[in-house]
């Protein structure tokens, strides 16, 4: 990438930095990104970048990269974290379609400070939205959590962040939030509305869901199923997923799909 482009992405990520981190930074102290966290916004940027500038390229380039990769040959870790070998044909990456881009995910460990990255991803997100003329386009922000316990933390963040947000209220369902946030846990969305859930349809697919370790608390059968109210919520929208436990979760599904989605 020309140096003039990657100062660009470097200042964005340096002024989302700086808002999400006013009211973290103590007397004395200056909270500043570890470097895996700032590899992980810098690849945010430029990816948001090509997949609102030009999709069809995008999707073009990453498909020839997967021929390369299935073909190449020499493409398989040892333990020593050296490549060898042939890919057998079951391991083998399914070409992406224009539906897969609309989705990142990140692999984090546990305590790497997921939900910084996270903040920054919204605001990234809205920038590119602005930069590109389709802030018209986003519907709502949904971050979806796998309890009500992480749902409260979730708002504490935020504050912390200076980015406004709320627990999901169906009072508000239909009506454009603002801009703010709308936290709600994975067990609330089902197929039809009652008491205490809402269906999935009544959030429309034009949003930005968020997702943070959706595969908690999920036997094998339950992650098709929360990944299909997942996609449904984005279909014409974004998705960022957090989680430290991908792994874990497709060796629990066997669920060859989904083990090509991710």
């Amino acid at each position: 990438l020309p140096s003039d482009i990657l100062l660009a992405y470097d200042n964005n990520i340096v002024r989302h930095w700086k808002k999400i981190t006013e009211k973290r930074n103590l007397e004395g102290h200056v909270l500043y990104p570890k470097y895996f966290q700032y590899l992980s916004l810098l690849f945010t940027e430029i990816y948001l970048d090509r997949y609102f500038r030009d999709p069809d390229k995008l999707l073009n380039d990453l498909n020839s990269y997967v021929s390369a990769f299935n073909e190449g040959g020499t493409i398989q870790w040892q333990s020593d974290g050296l490549f060898s070998g042939d890919i057998p044909e079951s391991s083998q990456i399914k070409p992406y379609t224009n539906d897969d881009l609309n989705k990142i995910a990140f692999w984090c460990a546990t305590g790497s400070g997921k939900t910084l990255i996270m903040h920054v991803n919204i605001l990234q997100y809205r920038h590119y939205l602005n930069l590109y003329g389709k802030v018209r386009d986003l519907n709502r922000v949904i971050l979806l959590t796998p309890n009500e316990g992480l749902s409260l933390q979730h708002l504490e963040e935020f504050e912390l962040s200076n980015i406004k947000a709320e627990l999901f209220s169906k009072d508000g369902l239909g009506l454009f939030s603002g801009g703010a946030i709308e936290v709600i846990d994975i067990h609330k969305l089902r197929d039809e509305s009652g008491d205490k859930t809402v269906a999935v349809d009544a959030f429309e697919s034009n949003n930005l869901v968020l997702v943070d370790e959706g595969h908690r608390g999920t036997s094998g059968a339950e992650i098709g199923q929360w990944m299909q109210k997942r996609n449904q919520l984005c279909e014409n929208g974004f998705s960022f997923e957090y989680s430290a436990t991908f792994g874990q979760a497709m060796k629990a599904s066997s669920n060859k799909n989904l083990e090509q989605e991710y």
